[in-house]
């Protein structure tokens, strides 16, 4: 076999074994690409070299091409120019027939456009955030100075640390960046201003806003639930909760409501410039079920205020029937209950109300906190101890907002809903125990408040039936 001499080291290696044939093929392929990349090199100088060569013959055809594009474009440039000509000969022998339109409209295109003249304040709206005012006024480029004099002038008037991020403030700025006036608004009917005055300082003053109030009766009727019943017809969802909290002490509205059931309800409505703004008090409330009817007017004199039935009775008892809004009512007091997690029958001393994780949960009667803290398979729990020995229990919450020892009132919130302990789902444990036993919630019969006494009932029985009138009219305006 021949073999080149370049070849003969490698082929002594592979020979010998010391190197692999993958290594000499490429060792090969390279040495070939090599000679390939000398072989285009060697044609392109040859190329390059007869173009030089022949560049000497190529100018004359050079010369020529260009003479030709200038002959070209004479004639383009005459027919480009004598419009202008035309043009100008037609506009003198135009000019001597017509002068007095030709000078109006020569005149009337002299006439500059007059420019709309821009607000010479700017104006900026936002809301405060969790910002100081301080910082938020700086960043649009007010003077550290101006400031302190501003926040001085509201002095006996609002205090910025009571400042809170849904606040919305309205500056008034110069081109300069100067401050003519800030507005700040705490709430809708809430307003603090502060305005330049002549000599520089500010004067800062409260601005209180009107509402416009107008007492409404409205007739709803439940086809799923009491939200959809009354959110179905416009009203907003704090009128739900107004009504149910007015009846919390009789009604629970999870398991109540059939379809068919009827409410009245004859409220006060506030609003500005035709906008919602909030719910007033309600006058009067009527639930009209299948079985029973339930009532509810307010009343107010110099030692009380609240909601009492036509009798002049307090609605308001020792205990609340369920200690969420809402809440769905997941298992309820058995003495022999199959537990979902231990899978055995065991007895559940409570109701659990399933709702959202975070719900507000609230004492249903006011006593003193017993136990705040973890108790097992209950979880986070608290424990209330109220008179005449009951207590009440509040178990898998995930966050408590009642100290042991604090003493809390009806309806105020003291934990949220959650799961912690042994639970399947975000859920409250109610349970209520008389000296130590465990009762049923559902059974509890709490007796009933001090009616009015005789010298207010005059006054009251003339408002029941003026309020009821007027419940009444609408209803049948409906029909």
């Amino acid at each position: 076999m021949r073999i080149f001499t370049f070849m003969r080291p490698l082929y002594r290696l592979k020979k010998s074994g010391n190197m692999p044939i993958y290594r000499t093929r490429r060792w090969l392929t390279s040495r070939r690409r090599l000679d390939i990349n000398a072989q285009t090199a060697n044609l392109n100088n040859r190329i390059r070299t007869t173009t030089c060569d022949n560049r000497t013959d190529l100018k004359p055809m050079l010369k020529f091409r260009k003479f030709s594009v200038i002959l070209a474009m004479c004639p383009i440039f005459v027919l480009a120019c004598c419009p202008a000509f035309i043009g100008t000969a037609a506009a003198s022998r135009l000019a001597g027939q017509n002068s007095a339109v030709s000078s109006a409209a020569a005149h009337q295109a002299v006439i500059p456009a007059t420019a709309v003249p821009s607000s010479p304040l700017t104006i900026i709206d936002g809301r405060i955030g969790r910002q100081p005012i301080y910082n938020v006024l700086v960043g649009w480029g007010i003077s550290p100075s101006e400031v302190l004099s501003l926040t001085r002038s509201f002095k006996g008037i609002f205090d910025f640390r009571r400042a809170r991020p849904k606040d919305e403030y309205q500056v008034y700025l110069t081109p300069q960046k100067k401050l003519q006036k800030l507005t700040y608004k705490t709430s809708v009917t809430h307003q603090y201003v502060a305005v330049r005055t002549d000599d520089g300082d500010f004067r800062a003053y409260r601005r209180e806003i009107s509402l416009e109030k107008e007492t409404l009766a409205r007739t709803f009727t439940i086809e799923s639930s009491l939200y959809q019943a009354i959110t179905g017809r416009g009203e907003k969802g704090q009128l739900v909760a107004a009504f149910a909290d007015i009846f919390s002490w009789d009604i629970d509205f999870y398991l109540y409501p059939r379809k068919g059931d009827t409410l009245r309800v004859l409220f006060e409505k506030y609003t500005l410039n035709g906008k919602f703004i909030k719910y007033g008090k309600i006058l009067a409330a009527e639930y009209i079920g299948r079985s029973k009817k339930y009532s509810a007017f307010y009343f107010e004199d110099d030692s009380q205020a609240g909601y009492f039935d036509e009798n002049g009775v307090p609605l308001r008892k020792m205990f609340l029937r369920v200690p969420v809004k809402f809440g769905q009512r997941t298992s309820s007091f058995s003495t022999r209950r199959f537990h979902p997690i231990s899978k055995k029958y065991k007895r559940h001393t409570g109701i659990d109300y399933g709702a959202p994780h975070g719900t507000p949960i609230f004492a249903t009667a006011g006593g003193k906190v017993e136990f705040a803290g973890w108790r097992g398979g209950y979880g986070k729990m608290v424990i209330i101890r109220h008179p005449n020995g009951y207590k009440t229990y509040y178990g898998h919450c995930s966050r408590l907002l009642a100290k042991k020892g604090a003493v809390v009132r009806q309806g105020q919130t003291i934990a949220r809903v959650g799961r912690t302990g042994k639970a399947t789902g975000p859920h409250v444990h109610y349970e209520i125990r008389i000296n130590g036993n465990p009762v049923n919630p559902k059974s509890i019969k709490t007796t009933k408040g001090t009616p009015l006494p005789a010298d207010q009932r005059a006054r009251f029985d003339k408002l029941v039936q003026t309020r009821r009138l007027t419940l009444e009219d609408h209803l049948y305006s409906e029909l």
